[in-house]
């Protein structure tokens, strides 16, 4: 058909609506809206019984590549974007420490009482987490809930079929504990101005949207590390057998690729948050947008942006970056160390 059933019928009824032309023509196209209705109705039980009866595939079938590098580079780029811009955001907020201290604010529950036992951003954090546990993200072999799993509910959605991809997945090469911490610690006290300004909800909305990019971003080190263990095998597993740290840092540090992960990091901080860039940007000539959208900007150009106008100043952003870029290969070590040879 050429509408779903919905659409149909809307159309259908919109037609009824219409008053002032009331001919033939309106009756003709009427009756076939609603044959268009029974058509689609038909054609949904039918699809609905070839899958009742396993004609079509199953649609907790997921396809899933994250072995696949050129993919995971392009997720790692726009991780990088989320985090940076989330970076800029929670720098508009006071470093808030009411809201981290259990004694603060009080979570109240029926009757006035108090009901949870924590700080307002704690409770925030696992009341999301809880109804992103319903929604099945963390069976997904990429995301890690800060929440511990006998916590959280478990899905009201079907499972889906993850193709196996690391060995043994079962969470526990999280190092949310870590990265916990480092935001708390760091993040929030080198971006953000010290004392409060009252804006808890906002605050913590940030916070905890930064912390769930940041283990995504960090834990992909798993798969990071996969790869990189198939490519060179043999000498893998003989530094993990003799569980040689260094070696194995060794083998997984690219110094040339940080470096050049650090400088789009700074070249995208000073671009989202000064708007200065902007206005040098309407002064380059129109062949600075190449054919895919992105804008060059000239050394002589670059070069007159006042970085006082920064939110961040964007080595400061490179910074926290590269502290990002550590605990993701602690998350590659930890893993390595811990994977299982026996299929070698």
């Amino acid at each position: 058909p050429l509408f779903p059933w919905p659409f149909a019928c809307s159309l259908h009824n919109a037609t009824q609506r219409n008053t002032t032309q009331r001919n033939t023509t309106h009756v003709a196209t009427t009756a076939a809206a609603m044959e268009t209705c029974s058509t689609a109705a038909g054609h949904d039980k039918r699809q609905n019984s070839k899958r009742e009866h396993g004609d079509r595939k199953d649609s907790s079938e997921f396809e899933y590549t994250p072995l696949d590098l050129s993919s995971l580079r392009l997720q790692l780029v726009r991780l990088e974007d989320t985090i940076i811009y989330l970076f800029i955001e929670r720098a508009q907020f006071k470093q808030n420490p009411s809201a981290q201290d259990p004694k603060a604010l009080k979570i109240l529950g029926a009757g006035g009482a108090s009901q949870f036992q924590g700080s307002y951003f704690s409770y925030y954090l696992t009341e999301c987490e809880k109804v992103h546990a319903k929604m099945r993200r963390y069976t997904s072999p990429d995301e890690h809930p800060f929440t511990p799993y006998e916590f959280l509910p478990k899905p009201i959605l079907p499972a889906l079929k993850w193709p196996k991809t690391l060995r043994e997945d079962n969470g526990k090469w999280s190092i949310n504990d870590k990265i916990l911490d480092f935001y708390m610690n760091v993040i929030v006290k080198n971006l953000c101005e010290e004392g409060e300004d009252h804006h808890f909800g906002s605050s913590v909305t940030l916070d905890v949207e930064l912390l769930q990019a940041l283990s995504k971003r960090i834990h992909y080190g798993k798969f990071v590390a996969e790869i990189k263990f198939r490519k060179n095998r043999k000498r893998m597993s003989r530094l993990i057998r003799k569980a040689d740290i260094e070696g194995i840092r060794k083998e997984i540090t690219k110094a040339e690729v940080e470096a050049k992960i650090l400088q789009r990091v700074s070249k995208k901080a000073l671009a989202y948050g000064n708007p200065d860039v902007l206005s040098v940007i309407d002064d380059e000539d129109t062949s600075s947008i190449d054919g895919t959208g992105s804008t060059k900007i000239s050394r002589r150009s670059s070069a007159s942006i006042d970085l006082t106008h920064c939110k961040i100043e964007p080595k400061t952003i490179a910074k926290l970056y590269e502290e990002i870029m550590e605990l993701t290969k602690q998350v590659q070590l930890k893993y390595l160390l811990e994977r299982p040879l026996d299929d070698d």
